[in-house]
């Protein structure tokens, strides 16, 4: 209206008296921005929760997980559970975990206004849940959301969306039922606690522990494995390992779980496997069947005579000597289907096979002095080992050494026989240093 009084369409009027709309606010409200929300500035301040369900239950029954993300660090915890009632339990018990671990205390803890977390509310006012009743006890202040606006939880539900998705992928990935989305999504998190993202300078793992973490032992959901499952009742023929698929880290000991499902137990754990992430097999069609050898039947079978190897003092002398598949009469009966004279087949000229002879170079017959000569020259020669890595790098063989040296390294790190950590107050560590061998053929 301002534009067409400006523009000589509308008579002058005077817009300092005009009152609000009622019922154009009716009409057109519409959801307000979110506005952006302070972060804390230590672990435990403010701890976000939400619960979401899956349709499909695990194989120990649970049918939702529960999250609780710090938001200083944005380290999740994650539990399954079975129902939403069980939100109470497990919060008792992630609170006395981190409250210990940190020495610290939560603050705040922020949810939706669900059952589990709420309560009821009815005629006669609200009735607030046993989590809600903890809270007010141990002096935690609830923050809920307003109905309707999970955005104002967006740090758990952001979360949520992400750990599905995550699950959603690694399932599709493999042939792997779907009731393993409870250690799918374990193992989803236990990523992104590692993993770094523009809401922290930090990943959550280093900002919660006060250590950078460590991803060397990281393997590909849902790959086959060989695990070595400890069975007193093994025999001695039988396999050390079980084949099985890997599914994920166990939470309180180290080392993996693994799903078996031709074996006794579905689930085992376990800290000694051979992972198969790279199966050169994976490339073949898995329908395709190898052409067998058909049975005997009415063919003609022709015998021919070995070729057999021949020894090397008459070698020579056979060099330009051929041989002649020798037919036998009953053999050329089957072939033709009727009786044929032996004089049917004394003109024919039949193709001459070559004699195949192998192209590999042959060793020469060894001497009964051989062995002996052999001995006689290694005794002449006197070599004292290194002592010390000082004494190998002054001696002759000193690049010989420096490159076993360096062999030994390599193996030793593809293998993963050790794993870098931070040395502990109080425990000395173990020393060590190199034993120089000569090896003797």
């Amino acid at each position: 209206m301002q534009y067409l009084v400006k523009e000589q369409i509308l008579h002058p009027l005077d817009f300092s008296d005009f009152e609000e709309c009622i019922e154009c606010i009716k009409g057109k409200m519409t959801n307000s921005r979110k506005l952006g929300s302070t972060r804390s500035l230590n672990p435990l301040e403010i701890i976000h929760t939400d619960i979401c369900p899956f349709p499909v239950p695990t194989i120990e029954g649970h049918r939702y997980f529960i999250t609780f993300i710090d938001d200083f660090s944005r380290f999740c915890y994650i539990y399954l559970i079975q129902n939403k009632s069980s939100a109470f339990e497990v919060f008792k018990i992630f609170k006395t975990e981190v409250e210990n671990q940190l020495d610290l205390k939560i603050k705040f803890l922020r949810s939706d206004r669900g059952g589990e977390y709420y309560g009821k509310y009815d005629e006669q006012g609200r009735h607030p849940s046993p989590l809600a009743r903890f809270l007010q006890d141990c002096g935690i202040i609830a923050q809920y959301t307003n109905p309707g606006t999970p955005q104002e939880n967006g740090v758990s539900e952001r979360r949520n969306r992400t750990l599905k998705d995550m699950v959603r992928s690694m399932i599709c990935n493999t042939d792997l039922p779907k009731i393993l989305w409870g250690d799918a999504i374990k193992t989803a998190n236990y990523i992104l606690n590692r993993c770094p993202s523009k809401s922290v300078p930090k990943t959550p793992f280093e900002l919660w522990n006060k250590r950078k973490p460590s991803l060397n032992h990281l393997h590909v959901w849902g790959c086959k494995a060989e695990a070595k499952v400890y069975n007193p009742e093994l025999a001695k023929l039988d396999p050390k390992t079980v084949s099985c698929r890997f599914i994920g880290y166990a939470d309180r000991s180290k080392g993996f779980r693994f799903y078996c499902p031709n074996y006794v137990k579905r689930i085992v754990e376990t800290g000694k496997a051979r992972f198969i992430e790279h199966d050169d097999n994976e490339g073949v069609n898995k329908d395709f069947v190898f052409e067998e050898e058909g049975e005997i039947g009415d063919e003609p079978v022709i015998i021919t005579n070995p070729v057999l190897p021949l020894p090397l003092n008459q070698m020579s002398s056979q060099t330009n000597a051929s041989t002649e598949p020798v037919i036998h009469d009953q053999d050329m009966e089957d072939l033709n289907g009727e009786e044929n004279e032996p004089e049917a087949f004394e003109n024919q000229q039949l193709p001459q096979q070559e004699l195949r002879r192998s192209t590999r170079d042959r060793r020469p017959n060894m001497l009964p002095n051989f062995v002996y000569l052999n001995e006689a020259d290694i005794d002449g020669i006197e070599y004292e080992d290194p002592s010390n890595y000082k004494h190998a790098m002054a001696s002759e063989y000193s690049e010989k050494w420096i490159e076993a040296m360096q062999s030994e390294l390599k193996s030793m790190q593809s293998n993963n026989v050790w794993e870098l950590v931070e040395p502990r107050q109080g425990i000395k560590p173990i020393s060590c240093k190199w034993v120089f061998k000569t090896k003797k053929l």
